[in-house]
């Protein structure tokens, strides 16, 4: 296993914002693509930060930008499951109050993230996690405009999706964050905050992973599992989803930083654990990404797969890192 970490900074910070764009063997010819799309999202967090907003309010509205982009796998640039469609899930959570909302299969709608948003605010404990159709109903109600399924749709996955077709291959879902083949797109988008009043903030957003059995539901919108944050951290995954759901990768995490470990070796630590008691059928350890920060603005972010697109800003100091390769 090859784990690369690395640091937000080392100064206790107000006001930060860190994204992902998926952990994944990311092609050179994307990679620029990546990173402005990257480096978009942190103008837009840090100008909310900077005009006060919350960071509930920050981290959607990044993933809604980076959902727009169509450079990742999340809203309309999203792989394809196995029946050549577009299937959404997202989920977000604010540690100051612990609202969460999640959203699964949704497949007329560019923005899951935003629903999501609407269940946690909405939901009042009556409900935080809505799928399918049901998703969609409450989406239409709730005034959100549908679209077509084919809208969706990319050229870019429509290609690689015909492409898979005729190929034979033995194919798992783990495959796509292990194996250095660029035919497979992978990826998730995530964004976490600390804004100017001390709360934090974590939420995920996913086209899947390619290919995948319709239906299928992986970790991105599981609290705990593809996003968390309480008052103490928060987290957002990629990667595998069935097994950063078997460990519950984002609490793990967190609950390591409450245990008073500090976010780079919480990193470490979580992931190297996932990579040494999750296999796949080829018996090859689990991989994935994962970005955290915790309440005094320290954050980090670490990966085992070949690439991971990752950014922060810190708005106080005017500092800013953005790399994928």
């Amino acid at each position: 296993m090859e784990l690369v970490t690395g640091e937000v900074s080392k100064k206790k910070n107000r006001a930060v914002v860190l994204v992902h764009g998926g952990a994944w063997d990311i092609p050179d010819e994307e990679c620029e693509d990546h990173e402005k799309g990257l480096d978009n999202a942190l103008d837009l967090g840090a100008g909310l930060l900077q005009h006060g907003s919350a960071a509930a309010e920050v981290v959607v509205q990044v993933l809604s930008q980076m959902e727009n982009s169509g450079i990742f796998d999340a809203g309309c640039g999203a792989v394809l499951n196995e029946k050549g469609e577009v299937e959404l899930d997202a989920g977000m959570m604010c540690g100051d109050t612990k609202q969460w909302g999640a959203v699964a299969g949704v497949k007329v709608f560019r923005n899951p993230v935003k629903i999501a948003q609407k269940i946690a605010s909405e939901g009042k404990g009556q409900y935080c996690f809505l799928a399918n159709t049901y998703a969609e109903r409450f989406a239409r109600e709730a005034g959100f405009k549908p679209l077509l399924n084919k809208e969706l749709i990319c050229a870019r996955e429509k290609r690689r999706y015909d492409d898979f077709l005729s190929r034979s291959t033995n194919y798992h879902t783990s495959h796509p964050f292990m194996k250095a083949d660029t035919s497979w797109p992978r990826g998730t988008i995530g964004c976490i905050a600390l804004d100017s009043e001390d709360r934090l903030a974590a939420a995920t957003s996913t086209g899947g992973t390619p290919f995948r059995m319709a239906g299928r539901i992986g970790d991105s919108p599981l609290p705990g599992c593809g996003f968390f944050a309480n008052r103490t951290g928060a987290a957002s995954a990629t990667g595998w989803g069935e097994a950063i759901a078997s460990v519950s990768l984002c609490r793990e995490a967190v609950f390591l930083l409450e245990q008073g470990m500090r976010p780079i070796e919480a990193v470490s630590s979580v992931l190297g654990k996932m990579y040494s008691s999750v296999e796949n059928l080829d018996g090859q350890g689990a991989t994935g990404g994962l970005i955290l920060l915790n309440s005094c603005g320290e954050g980090a972010w670490g990966y085992t797969t070949p690439r991971m697109a990752r950014g922060w800003v810190v708005v106080d100091q005017n500092q800013r890192f953005i790399k994928v390769t």
